[in-house]
């Protein structure tokens, strides 16, 4: 990749984490925050050397909990109550200071580089801590105040199929994650809709491969006469797929047979269940043919 430094940031969201668990990891439907000024993180982490005999021949490394530090516009106060676990009244518009919920998020956002393209990232579990406020009085200047909060990131409990990568073997095994990054410098990963959801180790899809989530084949039923033929036809869902390849089968082939593409000849009277099978994910559908004298 050709050289480039960080000029931007937007499209900041959050999303409350509803579930994580051994079982899984769901979360709600990410809402945008406010418009985003700069975002920083530090994570904690240390290095110390063990000596024997005289030498330092071990190195102990730990990592702790991410701080990401959010500059942005005052967001609405129906929101900072959400966000901070703190109480909002709809009728009044009040915010009560009140005792704190501990609720976890996720949060997401890009940032841009001076190439114009931009890395994804979702960071997967933390919570956001009470912002410090300052307010100045005004005067005949520009100077105005923001909001800073702090989201402190830690691991989730849930393992996700892309936890520990092998590079010997080339396989994954589980682990849990702190977050994620996809840059579109490499062209791979399908960013479409990456702020529909929060996106997971387990969920980032590679551009060129839009897998088949299911296949139709109409009509549903055929009757036909011996030697008749008639024309089935797959229609392989998302239009995008990748492979919209398919397999046809003839549950009696001496009643009914079906070429590799789609037609169906009549051989003798009886029943036959036509079946399409897609390439990618094996989804399946039926057609019912019945065969006259």
């Amino acid at each position: 990749m050709d050289v480039f430094e960080f000029r931007g940031v937007d499209n900041l969201y959050y999303a409350e984490v509803l579930q994580d668990d051994e079982n899984g990891f769901v979360c709600a439907t990410p809402e945008k925050l406010a418009p985003v000024a700069e975002i920083g993180k530090t994570t904690e982490s240390s290095s110390e050397a063990h000596y024997y005999d005289n030498k330092a021949m071990i190195v102990i490394n730990s990592e702790g909990a991410d701080t990401i530090t959010i500059t942005m516009a005052p967001p609405e106060l129906s929101v900072l109550s959400k966000i901070t676990g703190r109480q909002f009244d709809p009728v009044t518009g009040m915010l009560i200071d009140a005792v704190r919920e501990n609720k976890y998020f996720a949060i997401m956002y890009r940032t841009k580089g001076t190439d114009g393209k931009y890395r994804y990232v979702s960071r997967l579990k933390g919570q956001f801590n009470i912002p410090d406020e300052t307010n100045a009085t005004e005067n005949d200047g520009t100077d105005t105040n923001n909001t800073q909060i702090e989201f402190t990131g830690i691991y989730t409990e849930y393992e996700f199929n892309k936890g520990v990568y092998n590079s010997q073997s080339e396989t994954w095994s589980k682990g849990s994650a702190k977050g994620i990054i996809v840059d579109t410098r490499y062209g791979l990963a399908n960013v479409a809709n990456f702020f529909s959801a929060v996106q997971t180790p387990d969920t980032v899809s590679a551009s060129g491969n839009v897998p088949v989530t299911g296949v139709t084949l109409t009509p549903s039923t055929v009757s036909l006469e011996i030697n008749e033929e008639v024309q089935l036809t797959a229609t392989v869902a998302p239009a995008s797929a990748t492979d919209k390849s398919v397999s046809y089968n003839s549950s009696a082939t001496g009643v009914a047979t079906v070429t590799a593409g789609g037609k169906v000849k009549g051989i003798s009277a009886g029943s036959a269940v036509i079946t399409v099978t897609t390439t990618d994910g094996s989804f399946k559908d039926v057609c019912a043919v019945t065969v006259t004298s």
